[in-house]
């Protein structure tokens, strides 16, 4: 294993590699147990770094110690070439300087204290998403527009978060439970792969299982307050409607106002619907106007007008990958939809 596929596996862990240099380091990775054992030993100290102290780290101081513990191995042994010691220099380097600029990317949006963890929060805004590795080795994608919070301790002695927004878990093997808790509702995990979509500011809350189960525990019955318990299997959706409540000219969910509860099984295309946007993917299954206008202010950092109310009402169906702006977006709905649009800065209106 050579010096250049060292530093390009670096580049690809540490995020700082291009297109071309991410498609050849995962190659690598697959095609031989070698690069797969480096990136492994290099990704774990990668995650670990999450606890570092960023005032601790002087990548200057570091370079130094790292030039005269390479000038005392030089009198030991015979010279590398001048190429390879550069690259060595540079892979230690990027991985200093990355690491800097992860930490502060991690201190800024989590929250973190030089102690350690306190209460993290990640906030994600709109128009981008964010995925994370807990403290717990959980991988999260976490939506445009959506909060997560987790106390200190994380995965010691509880493993709950807490979601205003969207958010794909993939959980990590533990003894300790996973909860998730959303403002009128609390999912446990049973060794599973799901996705949770609980803006407090939306009049539905869903719950789709990829793989395992989970429970989820609140009020999941129109003909009661009472708090139940259901469990979501494999491939089934639980979906939540309220109808919304107007308070000083504002519509807002209360959860006394639950209009729909159901759980229903789906095939693994129809899960795109509900974990295609961590692919970058959009897909609308059944999506009424209304819903779709919320779902891409969030997605592309706009706010969207729409007074027509059979608009708003009209249902729609369909699914596009990597459209990056919102003028795309709706001129694939116009190729089978009657609409116009119009764009003002950050506002769209739409009749």
């Amino acid at each position: 294993m050579n010096e250049h596929d060292k530093i390009l596996i670096v580049k690809y862990i540490t995020r700082q590699a291009n297109q071309e240099e991410t498609a050849m380091a995962k190659y690598l990775i697959n095609s031989s147990k070698a690069h797969e054992a480096f990136y492994a030993a290099y990704y774990e100290t990668w995650q670990k770094s999450l606890y570092y102290n960023i005032e601790s780290i002087d990548a200057n101081k570091a370079y130094s110690n790292f030039l005269a513990s390479a000038a005392q191995e030089e009198t030991k042994k015979p010279q590398p070439s001048v190429i390879l010691r550069r690259l060595a220099i540079a892979a230690f380097v990027l991985l200093v300087c990355a690491f800097g600029i992860y930490f502060y990317d991690i201190r800024t949006n989590l929250n973190l204290s030089p102690q350690g963890l306190a209460e993290s929060e990640v906030n994600v805004p709109k128009g981008s998403t964010r995925k994370i590795v807990l403290p717990d080795g959980t991988k999260v994608s976490i939506n445009a527009g959506s909060t997560l919070k987790f106390d200190k301790g994380f995965g010691n002695s509880s493993r709950t978060v807490y979601l205003d927004g969207e958010a794909y878990f993939d959980i990590a093997d533990h003894d300790v439970p996973f909860i998730v808790k959303t403002s009128h509702h609390v999912i446990r995990d049973i060794g599973t792969i799901f996705n949770v979509k609980a803006y407090a500011d939306d009049l539905e809350f869903e719950t789709a299982v990829i793989e395992g189960e989970v429970s989820i525990e609140g009020r999941l019955s129109l003909n009661s307050d009472n708090k139940e318990t259901v469990s979501v299997k494999r491939q089934q959706v639980l979906k939540l409607n309220y109808a919304p409540v107007i308070i000083s000219g504002q519509s807002k969910k209360d959860v006394t106002d639950l209009i729909e509860a159901k759980v229903q099984k789906v095939n693994s295309s129809q899960l795109e619907a509900y974990t295609g946007w961590t692919e970058d993917l959009l897909v609308f299954e059944g999506k009424t106007f209304h819903e779709i206008t919320k779902i891409m202010e969030r997605r592309y950092d706009v706010e969207i007008v729409m007074n027509d109310v059979k608009l708003k009402n009209y249902s729609y169906t369909g699914s596009f990958k990597n459209v990056d702006k919102v003028e795309k977006a709706l001129k694939i709905l116009q190729e089978t939809t009657d609409i116009n649009y119009e764009k003002n800065g950050k506002v769209i209106t739409i009749w």
